[in-house]
């Protein structure tokens, strides 16, 4: 429950891996037709190719103004 230290506005933002399905259902899709890939760079360039045209699109966390004042906290916590 360490979403409880973030402030409420986060909350529905850090419960759900949306985001993150989002990004692996697409490039799934995507790898599924190229069958192989020559080398390790190719596959970036395709994941980064995927955000540069707009295939995938993330949206900002709810909150995220205060996201450097929770960080400043938990390392002063973590002293």
């Amino acid at each position: 429950m360490t979403f409880y230290d973030f402030p409420s506005e986060m909350w529905k933002s850090l419960r759900t891996t949306n985001m993150i399905e989002r990004v692996n259902g697409e490039f799934r899709r995507r790898v599924k037709t190229q069958g192989s890939f020559p080398t390790e760079g190719s596959v970036l360039i395709l994941l980064f190719g995927l955000f540069a045209s707009g295939a995938i699109r993330l949206r900002k966390i709810d909150g995220y103004q205060h996201l450097a004042q929770v960080v400043a906290e938990a390392q002063r916590r973590s002293a």
